[in-house]
């Protein structure tokens, strides 16, 4: 079962679909097939998507590479809950977690699952010098990167597979105000082999994994294209900042206008209590301007006590369930019954 180490070629990914130049080539017997490559996806922080694999003529061995995944946690929950309205195919919000809890969930999960049920044989951290795992990240750092491996046992038209999964995962920590914001990513590939033979495979798979050399000019132009993207965020943030100064200067005038017209009610309410002499069984404008005003609450609805009550105002939306808690959203489309548990409604504004 061990595949002869004799006639080898090269390979070139074409990025047909961006750049148009070769993405990278490495090495491969000759009889081996290759198929995948650079899918592009909509995703600012990594916008191109890459898995392709070689195989040998009876597809029982082989190599593959997979799309490297971007992840990123906070400390601060609202900062999550604003994340999780961002995910793409290649970034996740998720806390940090080992480089074989992260295979099993985001590579092994999803791409074998057809060849389920599976058997984990053994799962733990690799040593940075490892073949298999070198030069994953440069430069690198025990503090910062991490590396493991899975392997798992499933079978192939009947035929007992062994596949090994590696992973480089790199973990960057920026402070910001009230607490971390986490960035980390992770590089992975497999090798496999019927049942039993994968270790006197390992010279070819070593071979092809140190044949693998992107190219220089396609890396550039990513990465140029990388930063374009985001200094365009930051241009529409700053944008969005302008837009609300002048948009804070409007709400001022407004303000202004807000507080002659409640005085002016104001006036009236009392004006026309003191003519009816009795007490007016309703809200004074004094009471909804200090209300609104200086205490910064508005009135909504709450469906479960099924009466009205003060919240923060400023909001696009309130959320409640039946304990009572309360989650304060900006976004027109956040419901936290697709991310939390509990039987979330919506509060109305009254």
């Amino acid at each position: 079962m061990m595949h002869e180490m004799t006639g080898y070629r090269r390979i070139r990914c074409i990025d047909q679909a961006g750049f148009g130049i070769e993405a990278f080539r490495m090495v491969i017997p000759d009889d081996w097939t290759c198929y995948g490559g650079i899918t592009w996806v909509n995703d600012m922080h990594m916008p191109v998507y890459i898995n392709f694999a070689v195989a040998s003529p009876d597809g029982l061995i082989a190599f593959e590479g997979f799309p490297i995944l971007k992840f990123t946690w906070s400390s601060k929950p609202m900062a999550v809950m604003n994340q999780q309205l961002w995910q793409s195919q290649s970034t996740k919000v998720a806390a940090p977690m080992q480089p074989d809890e992260v295979l099993l969930k985001y590579i092994i999960a999803p791409f074998r699952q057809k060849m389920q049920p599976y058997r984990i044989v053994l799962r733990g951290p690799v040593h940075p010098d490892d073949p298999m795992v070198a030069d994953a990240f440069t430069p690198r750092t025990e503090a910062n990167v991490r590396f493991g491996k899975v392997r798992i046992a499933y079978e192939i038209a009947e035929n007992p597979i062994e596949e090994e999964f590696y992973a480089g995962v790199l973990y960057e920590q920026v402070p910001v105000i009230g607490g971390n914001f986490i960035l980390w990513q992770m590089q992975t590939g497999s090798i496999r082999a019927p049942e039993g033979h994968l270790e006197e495979n390992l010279p070819l798979f070593r071979t092809m994994k140190a044949s693998l050399r992107p190219n220089e000019i396609w890396v550039r132009q990513l990465t140029d294209l990388m930063i374009g993207l985001y200094q365009q965020q930051i241009a529409n943030i700053q944008k969005i900042g302008v837009f609300s100064r002048k948009y804070s200067q409007m709400q001022d005038r407004l303000r202004e206008q807000r507080i002659r017209s409640w005085e002016e009610s104001n006036r009236q309410f009392e004006a026309d209590r003191a003519v009816n002499n009795t007490q007016i069984d309703r809200e004074s404008p004094s009471e909804r301007f200090s209300r609104e005003a200086i205490l910064g609450l508005e009135r909504r609805w709450d469906p479960y006590e099924e009466k009205e009550i003060d919240v923060e105002s400023g909001h696009v939306d309130v959320w409640i369930n039946a304990l009572g808690d309360r989650i304060l959203s900006d976004s027109y489309n956040y419901n936290p019954d697709e991310h939390l548990m509990g039987n979330w409604k919506r509060m109305e504004t009254l």
